[in-house]
């Protein structure tokens, strides 16, 4: 056995960038380029060994990175080492062959290795992508269910795998005592069967928080490692090996095992019980809900201290609403009042829903006050009585001014996307608003936390931090972790088609003729497309097809509207064709649309298209009603103002930036990088792609992109 200083010394040289001729850099490429394990005619060399020297490492990493884990427990050189053997793995599998025999087994090994070096979220996705059948085994198909938490799944196929008879201890008998049994088929058998039986066990353990089954699981997977091992069955020894490290890590980040126990101080009569129903609400979700990602652990251990007012900045997608889910919990459990400051009116929906989703199962009651200008009698109502209220600074502002006392019970105030607290007209409302809350007689008493996914470094953020502390010493909680990769491209027009870059590298993986010129129609004499805007929409449609939803983000809120012009004329005129899959699903947002702003408005019409036309003029029922569209899928293609950086939740796989400037201004990196966050959805994509769209003046456009991305990358 290697000693912990060896198997250090093995992955510090192994994990470096660049290794073995770039290796992983070429596995990339070489995995983006192909279409069914098939490069084009036209691909660069990448080594005729490539798919060989790939599995070498990536076994060899994984090896490595178990082996260390086991004896000096995760570091951040075992979640490197397990994160550049996904790497191998996931590019031994991506656009690969569908046939061939070792796809379930290696996309397994990819999910879990990912899942170890802490990207859930990647993991899941791998899986999540293909509907093919991936010629697993037992035990693959077992953690498969685990990865995607489909716990109702992962029951029923174990249920069913160790109740069939063929798998008892009777039958393996009676093959053994045969004449001429297949041992390697009865060992198979076994070594499926505990794997099963462990992940039963561990999935009890999920559901109750007993100690007791993951201590079973874990033993059960030691014996199959060890008889796997004896036997030299290779394939189960990886994955019972992966399963046992799986387990362990999972529970290590469980809520079970990260929520204190003990309850904070004033809550221990409603806090035990409270506890144990958010954990098992968060677990019954169709897809689980059972840990804490490595940017929501330092944010959520500090959460449950209810005098510490906390500054926390993580990116778009990590995590930001289970850190104030935790805080509220808190608070709820010391029977106080929770108010949540959103900015927008459109985030003030959305956070209403997702509060609800986690609370109401809880028994409190959540509601939103972000309608007119003034205080209603209800309003007054919701913002006296109700136990999560969710509201605009100028809601509240109002509310306060009219009556000091209507929150004297409120323990908790979470600001959210606190990067709006600042000069323009809208930011000083929200900054007063904190000032007023900072300065009231009773603040001492009530806990502020402040979420972004954009803060200034340095000074800054301390100024911010001292301000929202009231100068109490303290830390900032400050995370660069995304649940998702990025890749940043750019798509350029070459004449009569473009060439669509998926990194910033001159040599680096491409697309060929990503998008084609499109003769003219009818009586027109120029052929399509005519300039940047219809290059970012001839795009869309593309990945489109490939079932990736698009967002192009416009950087002007009055070119959006132009946008919605432009596709449901080029759809008109025969250059597009219509998204939309099923016209009954947007009949409801089209009658609210009708009634808002006319059938003729760009808005609405786009909609008839399967395109979603997004800013903040919009009125907002209609808005609500796109954003519904937008949650389950409906609508394909997104075009959206800078709304955008200002904390709206709209995903997508891929992010098209047709233009870098605004008013002649180059927008800022913090801005583009909250921005670019919207690329890569967590539990839908394994990467979001961020594509700068280059109609014309290619080089010069090319300098500005790289210094734009340059700039948004966080400081070290």
């Amino acid at each position: 056995m290697e000693t912990i200083d060896e198997l250090t010394a093995f992955l510090t040289t192994a994990t470096v960038d660049g290794i073995l001729g770039r290796l992983l850099y070429r596995g990339a490429a070489w995995s983006l380029m192909r279409d069914e394990g098939v490069l084009p005619p036209n691909a660069p060399p990448l080594g005729a060994t490539i798919e060989t020297d790939l599995a070498e490492h990536g076994f060899a990493l994984l090896r490595g990175a178990m082996a260390l884990r086991a004896q000096a427990g995760a570091s951040e050189l075992t979640s490197k080492a397990f994160e550049r053997a996904a790497n191998a793995f996931e590019a031994l599998v991506r656009n690969g062959d569908p046939e061939a025999p070792e796809r379930g087994f290696r996309r397994t090994i990819a999910a879990a290795a990912y899942h170890l070096a802490g990207f859930s979220a990647v993991a899941y996705s791998l899986f999540n992508e293909t509907a093919d059948d991936l010629n697993t085994s037992p035990g693959e198909t077992a953690i498969r269910h685990l990865i995607l938490r489909d716990l109702d799944q992962l029951r029923g196929f174990a249920r069913e795998w160790l109740g069939d008879a063929a798998h008892g201890g009777e039958q393996i008998a009676e093959a053994l005592r045969g004449e001429d049994p297949d041992v390697d088929e009865v060992l198979s058998t076994i070594l499926n069967t505990t794997i099963c039986r462990a992940l039963a066990f561990f999935d009890f353990a999920l559901e109750t928080g007993e100690p007791e089954p993951i201590e079973s699981a874990r033993a059960l997977l030691a014996t199959a490692v060890s008889l796997a091992g004896n036997a030299e069955n290779v394939p189960l020894w990886w994955i019972s090996n992966l399963c046992h490290h799986l387990i362990d890590d999972l529970w290590q980040h469980s809520l079970h095992q990260n929520l204190p126990t003990e309850p904070p101080e004033g809550t221990e009569e409603k806090y035990p019980d409270l506890r144990r129903l958010f954990i098992s609400s968060l677990y019954a979700r169709k897809t689980s809900e059972v840990e804490l990602w490595p940017s929501q652990r330092e944010a959520a251990q500090r959460s449950t201290d209810v005098m510490d007012d906390l500054v926390v900045a993580l990116p778009t997608s990590a995590g930001k609403t289970r850190v104030a889910e935790i805080a509220t919990l808190m608070t709820l459990s010391s029977a106080r009042r929770v108010l949540i400051v959103t900015p927008l009116r459109a985030l003030s929906a959305q956070t209403e829903r997702s509060f609800r989703k986690t609370f109401a199962p809880l028994g409190f009651s959540v509601s939103s006050l972000y309608g007119a200008s003034g205080l209603s009698a209800g309003d007054e109502d919701a913002l006296r009585t109700r136990e999560i209220i969710i509201a605009t600074p100028e809601k509240l502002d109002f509310a306060l001014r009219s009556d000091p006392s209507l929150i004297d019970d409120v323990g908790l105030i979470v600001l959210d996307e606190g990067h709006m607290i600042g000069p323009s007209e809208r930011e000083i409302r929200y900054e007063t608003l904190v000032q007023r809350l900072l300065r009231r007689a009773d603040a001492a008493e009530r806990r502020i936390v402040c979420l972004s996914a954009i803060l200034p470094s340095g000074d800054e953020l301390d100024d911010l931090t001292a301000w929202i502390r009231s100068d109490e010493p303290g830390e900032p909680v400050r995370s660069d972790w995304r649940p998702t990769r990025q890749r940043f491209g750019a798509l350029s027009w070459r004449g009569k088609d473009a060439l669509l870059r998926l990194d910033l590298d001159d040599d680096g993986p491409f697309l060929d003729k990503f998008v084609v010129e499109k003769p003219a129609r009818g009586r027109e004499n120029k052929p399509y497309p005519r300039k940047n805007s219809h290059l970012a929409l001839f795009a869309a449609w593309e990945f489109a097809s490939q079932g990736k939803r698009t967002l192009i983000f416009s950087t002007q809120a009055n070119w959006v509207e132009s946008y919605g012009k432009q596709v449901v004329d080029l759809c008109k005129r025969g250059y597009l064709d219509s998204l939309l899959d099923d016209e009954a699903s947007i009949a409801r947002a089209l009658e609210v649309g009708k009634e808002w702003l006319g059938e003729d408005h760009p808005a609405v019409a786009s909609l008839k298209t399967g395109v979603a036309i997004h800013h903040g003029r919009l009125p907002s029922p209609f808005l609500r009603e796109l954003e519904i569209l937008l949650s389950e899928g409906v609508l394909k293609v997104i075009v959206a103002s800078p709304t955008l950086s200002q904390g709206l939740n709209l995903n997508a796989a891929v992010l098209l930036v047709p233009a870098l400037y605004r008013a002649g201004e180059k927008i800022k990196g913090e801005e583009f990088a909250n921005v670019a966050g919207r690329a890569g959805r967590a539990f839908v994509d394994v990467e979001g792609l961020i594509v700068h769209v280059m109609f014309d003046r290619i080089d010069w456009r090319k300098r500005e992109w790289r210094r734009l991305v340059a700039s948004a990358k966080p400081e070290p």
